[in-house]
Parts: C-alpha cells; structure tokens; sequence
C-alpha cells in the first residue's frame, strides 16, 4: 500500500507553505485477518445523526417464550402510542406529552390473555390485532381485532370485536391495515393465505365485504396502502399490486404483479408512489427497490443485501417511508436510515442501535486471570466472557413509526420497548465537536492552566477570550457536553477523590463520585443521546464503568492494564464503542456498539501514539497514530479503503487533532509546550497555522479525548 505524506521539511516547523512538499512513501500496512472477524462497510453512515429522547421498557414477565421477545409492533397518532405483544400480553399503550419521558398510560390486557402482534391507533381509536394466545401457534384460538375508545388513554374502553363471530374476521392476525372504514387483515399462519375486508365503520357492529385470494400460492405477509393502490408482500416470493377504487362495490382488483424472491416481509412506496421498498425476512435479507410507475410492468431497479450494507442482522423488517427518508427496522441492527434523494439509489445516512449486547463479565477473581492471559486472538474470538457470536435468530428492532415528526420517531425494539428517537439532524451537516465551548462547531483554543486552577478559552465564534478558575493542580481535563446543548463544558476528574467536577453554569457546578484513583476517565456518548457520559477504565481488571446518561449504568470488560483505552465511534453509529489499543503489538480491539462483532485491526508499532479523531469527516473515527520518533501522523480509514501519512510535529509535542475549521474534519495539529505555540494543518485548503495561546505549564483542552 503506498500512502501519500506529506512533510515539513525542517523540524522548527517553518510555516511557509512554499517550503511543504508531498511524495510517495512505500509502508506496510498489516490489517490482520482473522477468521472470526468480519468488518464490511458500504458507503459511510455519519454519525450523531439519530439521538435518543428516552426509553420506556414496560415491567412484562412473558408466560412463554424467550425474554428477548416480548414487545411487537408500534403506532401512534397525536400523544398517544400504543405497542403490541409477543412474548408478553395485551397493548401497551404510552401517553407521550412529554417524549422526554413517556408514560406507560395502561396496559390493555382482556381476557382471556392474547399476543397483541398489531396494534394501531387512528385518532382516538385504538385497533388490537390478537395472534392468539401465543404468538406463533394456535392462532383461530385468538379474539380477532379489538377495536378500543383511546379518548382517555389511561382508561381505554372496548368499542367491538372482529372475528370469525363478528363481521366472518380471522380469530388470529397476522397483521392489519386500517383504510379508512375498512379493515384488511391476514391470518396469522401460512396455512391461509386468503385476506378479507372488512367494513368496521360501525366498530360493534363490523360488515364483512370480501374474501379474496392473492395469486401468491403460498401466503401474503404484510399489505401496504398508499391512495387506492394496495401492494402485497408474498411469502413465496410475489409481491402484487391491487386497485382499491371501488372498495364498497368490489373486491380489491389485481392490476400488476412481480415475481421477487421468497419470504418478502413487507414493503412501502415513496411518497409520489413510483417505487416500493421490499424487506425480504431471511438470513442476510435485503431491502429490494421496484420501480412501479407502471403499475401493470413492476420492475426490480436494485437489491442492498444485509452483509452489503456491512450491518450485523439476520434481515430488514419493515420498511416505512415518510418524505425523502426510508426508515427501515432492522431487528439486531436497529433503525437504518437512508436517502432517496435517487429513489433508486438508496443512500445509507443514518442508524440507531436499540439491540444492546448481551455481554456477561466474568466474576471478579475467577474468569479475570484467564482474560488476562489470552492470547490477542482470544480477545476478539475464545474469551469466554464475550457472548455473543453472529446473530442467528430475530432480535432487536421490531418497527419504526416516524410520522410524528424527525425529532419524534418511534421505535419499537423486541426486548426493550418503546425508544424515542430524534432524527432532526439527518440532513444537518456532520459536527467533530472537541472543546467547542460556544457551540459553533469549531474546536476553541483552551487551556488549562494547573498552577491557578484557570481555564484560558478564546471562543472561535467571535474571538471572545474567557477565563474560568475551576479545578486544582492534580485533576485531569475531562472536557466533554455532559447536558446536550451543543456546548462542552469545563470538567474535570479529581484522582485523589474519585469525583467528576463539571461546571454546568457560570456559578454552579456539579459533582458526580465514580471511579478510583487509578482510573483512566473516559467521557464519550455511549448511548448517543447526545451527552458525554461519565465513564472510567480501571487497568487493574481491564474493566469499563460507564454512567450513561440516559440508559444507566453499563459495566464492560475489555482490554488489559498495559492498553491504552480510546474513544471514538469506529462504524458510525454516533454512539462511542469500548476500544484499546495494545502498545505491544500495534493492535486496535474494537467492541462496536451497534454489532455483535469485535473489530480487530493492527494498525502502528510500540513507541507510537494512538490518536481519535475522523479526519475524512465521514463520522466514522480513523485508526490514527503519532510516532514522536519521527514526528510522523499515519492515518487510515478501512471503511473508506483509504490511508496516508504525514509528518507533522516534534517529539515533545502533544498532538490534539479536532475540528478547527468546522467542516467536519479533524485537522493535523499539535501543541508544543516548550513554547506554548499551536502548530495546525486545516483539512479544508492543506494551509498551515501557527498560533501562541497559554503559558508554561498549561494543559491544551482538546487533549481531553485523546488516549491517556
């Protein structure tokens, strides 16, 4: 591999660009391959992009099956959202007022007990579709839809039923769509594979209209509904498309029809209706585009296979489009967001992970000793402390709902319930936000000044220099946005006392103890609500405690004492994954956030020092070194299939790479403490900047992120 560097060329660190000059240099480079790892990425997700509002797991002991499945599908309409069951029973339903913290309103939970697999509100009319008493079996067994009065969502009422005795329905659904007074259910076997329509206008009193049979010789898994087009997802592989006109006179009239694959889950339409987006529910199922403009001669525009896409799941599950986004949840995966800007091109810009690692620590004293004598290879592949392997069954997110609005979507997640997400900043330009103490994107000169306990900041925004005492000699700077406006804070770690000092106004500040004093501080967003979180690595067990701000505590081994823990988001996610990198061997162990499988990477040589920072401005944090030997940068993205070198910088000099530009990237920078000066390479035009800012003795801020 060949890697461009680019050099100064003499080591005083002339400033004349005229004097910087760019060759070619040979370097072997070894991304080690081992056989348990796969790390695959098409195209880039950026990162912070979809934040966590809250999280609301409802208390449900399932009566069978496996804890991991208890929660179904999600819907809302205004405050009011409503979640079915598997594994559990009856409807949740959620009064969101207050998205920032959700109220599980009541539990809809008749007898005799059902898996509530659908569940739909209109209005104020809430629509339960039972699967049975399981949700997998016995389905005539079931009570049909129940059609509810949500007017008071802590009291619903029961307005009617539709089952095989009221309105000839199925006993057992599968799934429903409510068209305006109709409603178009499935059975919840394969062993039917007929629909039927049913008129609920008068909900006690439900019409049966029709019984018609899809040409799918098998079953019909989902519908979906845009105007008076109805398309069907065919579990035998033929997705169909029907006229709805003249529901009231006729059944649906089929007008066109596409022979796909097997075990198409469901699908939806861009707004204008001229493609639909097909799920295929399968081991390394993919998301299929179908350009059906004309509806009579459906074609197959493009297939995104799960492993394409470089994620972590058995399949997609169920589509939604709502403007120019196609919302998709993606079971382990979670939600995946993606462009249509080409609608036949969707471009993956977003996720969020609402599948959380089950990963077990071993006891204290028993497994430890083992863990720390594995050999590199056990930590990614034989420890037995890790416990999850690739994904075999279906886990995670279940649905998405975005049509309360970006910065209100709901997800519906297996295991964990309702989560809200906001995903406003999907079309906002991508931040690398490092010690910006004004919230303009930029990173500010600062420092930190142990001899008074002084902060220095000069704010980029308007030049405005700010001094702040807050501190003692022997803390160290945790700088970081702890309260999510945008802006970090002055924060510190006091070793000696184990506490977390964060400045939260001009006057008042907060206190937090966590951690001890061998402790290495950690503070990153690891559950990407958009807060620092407070978190430690103790080398003495190689164990991470994090405090996150919004899903709790989260206890995590992972590394050795002799790593060197870094922060970063290395697969985009915008949540921080628990990385080392072992000085002994140059190897970089990963355990990615929003996937079950470790990353391994070796990338540098003993002597090297290891650097966060996304220097191509994709949110996705590069594997990075400084070599103070030879005050070389080498930075590569294996994502991007890109590296480069560069040398920049003095032995003694303290590389604080962040974005001082605001255009996302992290620029090549350095602090030289012998003479305080800022030694810095923008990422937008290749210009050099020198610039003195602090005294003797002082501490750069954006050295804060980078490993201890």
């Amino acid at each position: 591999m060949h890697l461009s560097i680019s050099r100064a060329v003499n080591q005083s660190m002339n400033l004349n660009p005229s004097r910087l000059r760019t060759f070619n240099l040979s370097i072997a480079i070894t991304a080690a391959a081992v056989i348990c790892i796969l790390t695959l990425t098409v195209g880039h997700v950026d990162a912070q992009k979809v934040r966590l509002r809250s999280q609301l797991t409802p208390n449900c002991t399932p009566p069978n099956g496996s804890a991991n499945l208890k929660f179904a599908d999600i819907h809302a309409d205004g405050n009011i959202a409503v979640q079915g069951s598997y594994n559990c029973r009856g409807v949740f339903i959620y009064d969101l007022t207050n998205p920032d913290a959700p109220v599980l309103a009541s539990v809809y939970d008749p007898s005799p007990r059902q898996a509530f697999l659908e569940a739909v509100v209109v209005g104020n009319r809430g629509y339960f579709g039972s699967g049975g008493p399981f949700p997998n079996s016995a389905p005539n067994s079931g009570d049909g839809v129940h059609i509810v009065d949500l007017t008071n969502p802590y009291a619903p009422v029961l307005l009617g039923k539709v089952n095989a005795a009221s309105g000839n329905g199925f006993n057992g659904i599968h799934e429903m769509v409510v068209h305006g007074n109709y409603l178009i259910e499935n059975y919840n076997s394969t062993s039917n594979k007929t629909l039927k329509v049913i008129d609920i206008s008068n909900p006690s009193n439900p019409v049966f209209k029709w019984d018609f049979s899809p040409i799918d010789p098998l079953w019909v898994h989902a519908v979906h509904v845009r105007g008076n087009r109805m398309y069907t997802s065919g579990w035998n592989g033929r997705l169909e498309i029907y006229d709805l006109t003249n529901l009231a006179a006729q059944p649906p009239v089929l007008i066109g029809s596409i022979l796909g694959n097997f075990y198409n889950h469901s699908a939806w339409t861009s707004e204008d209706g001229n493609y639909l987006y097909s799920c295929r529910e399968t081991l390394d199922g993919d998301l299929r585009v179908y350009d059906v403009r004309n509806a009579s001669q459906p074609m197959l525009v493009r297939s995104m296979k799960t492993s394409e896409l470089g994620l972590n799941a058995v399949s997609p599950h169920n589509p939604v489009v709502m403007g120019n986004y196609l919302y998709i949840s993606w079971y382990q995966a979670g939600v995946q967001v993606f462009d249509l800007t080409d609608p036949t091109l969707p471009r993956h810009v977003a996720q969020y992970d609402t599948y959380q690692r089950a990963f077990a620590p071993p006891a204290e004293g028993e497994d430890l000793r083992a863990v720390a004598d594995a050999a590199p290879w056990d930590m990614v592949c034989g420890a037995s402390n890790i416990q999850n392997a690739l994904p075999n069954n279906y886990e995670g997110n279940w649905a998405i709902f975005p049509f309360l609005g970006q910065n209100r979507i709901l997800a519906g997640d297996m295991a964990s319930g309702l989560l809200v997400l906001d995903a406003s900043a999907v079309s906002a330009p991508l931040r690398n936000r490092v010690s910006d103490f004004d919230g303009d994107g930029k990173t500010d000169f600062s420092v930190f000044r142990p001899a008074s306990g002084a902060w220095q900041v000069e704010t980029s925004g308007n030049a405005a220099e700010t001094t702040r005492n807050f501190g003692l000699a022997g803390d160290v700077l945790v700088t970081g946005d702890y309260d999510g406006n945008g802006r970090s804070e002055f924060a510190v770690f006091r070793p000696s006392d184990g506490i977390w000092y964060l400045q939260t106004g001009p006057s008042t500040y907060s206190e937090t103890h966590w951690g001890l004093a061998e402790d290495i501080p950690v503070a990153a967003d690891y559950d990407a609500d958009g807060r620092t979180d407070i978190a430690v690595f103790r080398p003495s067990n190689g164990v991470w405690y994090i405090l996150q701000s919004t899903l709790g505590i989260r206890v995590v081994q992972w590394g050795f004492g002799s790593d060197k823990p870094v922060l970063g988001d290395f697969e985009g996610d915008g949540k921080a994954d628990i990385a080392v990198w072992r000085p002994s061997e140059g190897i970089w162990y990963i355990l990615q956030s929003s996937s079950s499988l470790p990353k391994y990477y070796q990338f540098g040589m003993l002597g090297d020092r290891p650097l966060s920072g996304d220097f191509d401005g994709n949110g996705i944090t590069d594997f990075a070194v400084f070599r103070p030997s030879s005050g070389a940068w080498y930075i590569t993205d294996p994502s991007a299939g890109t590296a480069r070198g560069f040398q920049w910088g003095l032995g003694d000099d303290i590389p604080i790479p962040a974005d001082y530009d605001g255009d996302a990237k992290a620029d090549i920078t350095v602090f030289r403490p012998s003479s305080n000066e800022w030694y810095r390479v923008s990422s937008i035009d290749g210009s050099v900047h020198q610039r003195a800012f602090g005294q003797a003795g002082d501490r750069p801020s954006p050295a804060s992120v980078q490993p201890k």
